[in-house]
């Protein structure tokens, strides 16, 4: 990798950032409405198009990231992108209008156990700070477990309807362009956050946990909050709790399958577990009554904080 001056190491990074935002966005619309054009119905779309079409970010980052190396950016990227998620989105979501959840409660429950269970074998198989190729694999078959579950569901609650408006290729071209710009912006991503580490003299875990976890949480992040404007509390929350199954188990899974390597030992014993806490601390303090108030969104962004401080006292 050329290494860049501290400026240039930023313009990458900014530059992936709005990069990644843009493609995601193509990609979703591109493919949502090419799927919706071929007669499947829209909740299917939703449960796998949009799911991961917001974490294509985490999942181009990441994977690249890996064949690179940067198993510690990798794996820090999807992990702090869940505690974002969990924290900073639907906090912010919440702070901008409350989110009610008037139904699919058994889903929540079903979406944080999925959201648990890859963590825990992470933390089961990766103790060592080695993410080998049969706990990624593990990790994939978990959220294959997961989507055919979700499709399964959806199927059984499906009444209708495709969409028969609109040019296919054009859908088709918009997706592929999303595509397009995924790629270049993640690698923009991974080439600024590399060399703004070297240059801080942080681990790239570290960047991977912040600057880029974030770039990486602005879809969902964007997504969370329009759907609460609009009064769609289940589209903000279970994108939220869906983003962080495909964030472990297809992001995490797809990267270390491709290139098994190590990774920083304290994201491992440190932030994985966190980040389980958060999950149950969402789950069974925050969501048990079905809502979010403007005063738990305000409370879910101070534990926010407080882990950014935690962050940045470990790192000095």
């Amino acid at each position: 990798m050329v290494p860049l001056t501290p400026w240039m190491a930023l313009l990458f990074l900014v530059a992936g950032i709005v990069m990644l935002g843009a493609g995601s966005s193509w990609l979703v619309t591109g493919a949502s409405r090419l799927a919706l054009r071929l007669g499947v119905s829209p909740m299917i779309v939703g449960l796998t198009v949009v799911g991961f079409g917001t974490s294509m970010p985490e999942f181009s980052v990441s994977v690249l990231a890996a064949i690179r190396g940067s198993g510690g950016l990798s794996l820090g990227n999807a992990v702090g992108s869940n505690i974002m998620n969990l924290l900073l989105v639907l906090g912010a979501a919440a702070l901008v209008a409350p989110l009610h959840v008037l139904g699919n409660r058994r889903a929540l429950r079903f979406n944080l156990i999925f959201g648990i269970i890859p963590a825990v074998a992470l933390i089961a198989g990766g103790w060592d700070g080695w993410l080998s190729r049969p706990l990624s694999l593990l990790l994939l078959l978990v959220f294959a477990i997961f989507l055919g579950s979700c499709i399964r569901a959806a199927r059984g609650d499906e009444e209708t309807v495709a969409v028969k408006k609109g040019n296919p290729w054009l859908h088709l071209a918009l997706a592929s362009a999303g595509i397009a710009v995924l790629v270049t912006g993640a690698h923009l991503m991974v080439q600024g956050g590399v060399s703004l580490a070297h240059v801080l003299g942080v681990s790239d875990a570290v960047i991977g946990l912040t600057i880029v976890a974030f770039g990486t949480s602005l879809p969902e992040l964007a997504t969370s909050v329009t759907a609460a404007l609009r009064g769609e509390a289940e589209l903000s929350i279970g994108n939220v709790l869906g983003s962080n199954v495909f964030n472990l188990g297809l992001v995490v899974g797809s990267a270390f399958a491709i290139h098994p390597g190590p990774v920083p030992s304290f994201v491992v014993r440190q932030d994985i577990p966190i980040l389980i806490a958060v999950t149950l601390f969402v789950g069974l303090i925050v969501l048990p009554d079905g809502k979010i108030s403007r005063k738990e969104g305000a409370g879910m962004l101070l534990v926010f904080a407080a882990y950014m401080i935690f962050l940045a006292l470990r790192a000095a």
